[in-house]
């Protein structure tokens, strides 16, 4: 069985989470659970390869740009993850197996495997906890009547355990209930680009409920929308301005309060 050092976090590590801005008075929360890439000091590179450094595994690439774009033309706020979810998944619940995975897309992750439930629950509350706490205290500041909160993600082309299999869609949108308001998103985008949006698609909501819809939303009725954006088309800062641009149009016309 192996152990994490302890303490997990050390005088040289950030916190689990950043504030980009943070405007309770404003209606809109992006949660970019996937933005960061670090590891703890103490854990090094978790024994990955150089090229899982460069994958999906690690973190949603393209993510961090886009959500800073995103909340500067939607005037809101915007929290991130720091760490990567090699460590631990923000996006899970503690429930979910895969929340500090020994295998992840096929690839080996040393540090995680065979580890001690007590190191797992140490992650959980020096990463996991925090950030996601500090989401419930801000979104019980939040003064607008109707806050809307947007989860921020970026999907590959096809899982490295599944290349033969390639993903159809540029952007999918996940959704659970009417609050949602999914059919209006999805068919904006569908009238307004000739892109293949995936309805609960790459994941569906319905199968596998993520950890930040599940935490955040699942006990509201409040409209969410979580996107996903195929990581290979958000690699360059033009590109980027034209997913931010185009899912700003989207949010202001369709989740109008």
């Amino acid at each position: 069985m192996q152990f994490d050092p302890d303490p997990l976090l050390g005088p040289n590590d950030p916190p689990p989470f950043h504030w980009v801005q943070r405007h309770p008075a404003q209606r809109v929360l992006l949660l970019n659970d996937h933005a960061g890439f670090r590891t703890p000091e103490a854990l090094g590179d978790l024994g990955l390869p150089d090229y899982a450094w460069r994958s999906h595994v690690v973190g949603d690439w393209g993510m961090e740009a886009l959500g800073r774009d995103l909340v500067q033309r939607l005037e809101g706020s915007l929290i991130e993850g720091v760490y990567s979810r090699a460590v631990l998944d923000l996006n899970r619940r503690p429930t979910d197996w895969d929340m500090a995975g020994a295998v992840l897309d096929g690839v080996s992750v040393p540090a995680n495997c065979d580890l001690a439930p007590a190191s797992y629950a140490a992650r959980i509350e020096a990463i996991h906890r925090p950030y996601h706490d500090e989401i419930e205290a801000f979104i019980a500041e939040m003064e607008h009547p109707d806050p809307l909160i947007v989860h921020c993600h970026s999907f590959t082309d096809c899982l490295m355990s599944t290349p033969d299999d390639p993903r159809p869609w540029e952007i999918g949108l996940l959704h659970y209930c009417e609050e949602d308001r999914a059919g209006a998103a999805i068919d904006w985008l569908r009238r307004h680009t000739n892109y293949t949006v995936g309805d609960n698609q790459p994941y569906d909501l319905f199968e596998r409920m993520t950890g930040s819809y599940a935490l955040h939303n699942m006990h509201r009725t409040l409209p969410a929308i979580t996107f996903e954006i195929r990581q290979d088309l958000i690699t360059t800062a033009a590109e980027v301005d034209h997913w931010a641009s185009l899912l700003d149009a989207m949010i202001k016309d369709v989740f109008q309060p």
